[in-house]
């Protein structure tokens, strides 16, 4: 297992080298929801990234993503959605330089806006329709049904057909459409993994019910990855987006109830008896390749303790390396941060009758208030929560970051550097689409 925690974008990884000197189509994996897959000759990326500072240092790979300056030669790059360990701008502009074209489906303003923002060209596919990005190579894409976010992608030359479900937990919905339009799946990349802020950052569980509720969220998820793999029927599964890790409390509860690739295979070759032999524990240098119309795929068959103590002590050592920041003066409300925040919240076309409330750990007390009803931005200094609310107490410099314009809230989110409470403590979905898409 590759472990090693400086990682150079000009070095070379034999199993990579191995990988590029077959002949056969196949795919390998880099790590995360990233992999390489080669068709007739040619390479594609999917969801590359180098930047290994995504969401302020609040995350690492585990085992590390293969960073080789060879994966820059390559004839595609496809981008899933607009996560920072998904979407590299500094890397994609560099394709663009080197003429690469890269490729986003349809159907995500928020997305689009982004790309042209960061001023990176790119070529838009179609959703949910079969589209020839070359004379014998085809995609084919669907958005996730409510998030406005994710998306999933087949590739395929007729001969290797790849599915790339980085973390978009699609349901039957899309999925058996999807699977109509494509056929055959060889290698399906499926996520498993439940990776949130709830219930570990909600103030209002009890730890007893907090561990009842990841233990549910964790099997639900990973039955979602066995439905997926039911449904799309590939001859291996690749377990997916789950090499991602918080790195403040490597023990924290929240990390712990992230199932690993390990996890997962165990999880679902006990329940998926009958299909147990496609799940493999490939992990970061592994790979597959379509060899005499079968699937051969060199990976490590690791066992849960080797790999969990591992994370463990690699964890511990990159959190060394990582330098904290104290001492921090909070920004105090202005006009400047209210007309910044209801430029942003008139975007959102879902009036509901619902605030959203931000203050910042050390003041807890001092609420920017968000009605999302009349887009009105005012300030509160009160220890009581209005009626119909989400309250984030943000970590301090996330605090000012965002009120300064500096990140995004989903930003925010993605660092789960923050705590919050809803009042009443109820799951709305509507609410949650409000404050990562339009804060």
């Amino acid at each position: 297992m590759k472990t090693s925690l400086r990682l150079k974008t000009n070095s070379i990884d034999k199993d990579l080298t191995k990988f590029l000197n077959s002949p056969n189509d196949g795919v390998f994996y880099l790590g995360h929801a990233s992999i390489l897959v080669r068709l007739n000759g040619k390479k594609f990326l999917f969801d590359f990234i180098h930047n290994m500072n995504f969401y302020r240092n609040s995350w690492i790979f585990f085992p590390n993503q293969i960073l080789d300056k060879r994966l820059l030669n390559v004839d595609g790059i496809f981008v899933s959605h607009i996560h920072q360990d998904h979407y590299d701008p500094v890397l994609l502009r560099k394709f663009n330089k080197l003429n690469v074209p890269i490729y986003i489906l349809d159907g995500r303003e928020n997305f689009i806006t982004s790309l042209k923002k960061e001023k990176i060209k790119f070529n838009l596919i179609p959703r949910n329709k079969k589209i020839f990005i070359d004379n014998t190579i085809w995609v084919y894409g669907c958005l996730h049904e409510y998030n406005d976010i994710d998306s999933s992608l087949v590739i395929s030359n007729n001969n290797l057909t790849v599915y790339h479900g980085n973390d978009n937990f699609i349901t039957e919905k899309s999925l058996i459409p999807l699977k109509k339009k494509v056929g055959k799946i060889d290698i399906a990349c499926i996520p498993f993994a439940y990776i949130n802020y709830y219930p570990y950052l909600l103030n209002s569980l009890s730890r007893k019910v907090m561990l009842q509720e990841g233990r549910r969220l964790e099997n639900l998820f990973m039955n979602y990855g066995i439905k997926q793999s039911k449904i799309l029927k590939p001859s291996v599964v690749i377990p997916f987006g789950s090499n991602l890790f918080h790195i403040d409390d490597p023990k924290s509860d929240m990390n712990k109830a992230v199932a690993t690739p390990v996890d997962f295979v165990n999880y679902a070759q006990s329940k998926n008896k009958s299909s147990k032999n496609i799940y493999k524990t490939i992990l970061s240098g592994d790979y597959c390749l379509k060899i005499n119309n079968k699937i051969k795929c060199k990976y490590q068959n690791i066992r849960k303790k080797e790999f969990n103590d591992k994370l463990i002590k690699f964890t511990l050592s990159k959190k060394k390396i990582i330098k904290n920041i104290n001492d921090i003066k909070i920004v105090e409300f202005n006009n400047t941060i209210k007309k910044n925040i209801q430029r942003k919240i008139k975007k959102n076309p879902n009036k509901l009758d619902h605030n959203l409330v931000i203050s910042s750990k050390s003041k807890q007390n001092k609420k920017i208030i968000i009605n999302l009803e009349n887009d009105k931005v005012s300030y509160l200094i009160d220890n009581k929560l209005p009626f119909n609310s989400h309250h984030f107490i943000l970590e301090d410099n996330e605090f000012n970051l965002w009120v300064n314009n500096k990140i995004s809230f989903e930003e925010v989110l993605g660092t789960r550097r923050f705590r919050y409470e809803r009042y009443p403590n109820v799951y709305q979905v509507k609410i949650n689409q409000i404050y990562t898409n339009y804060l």
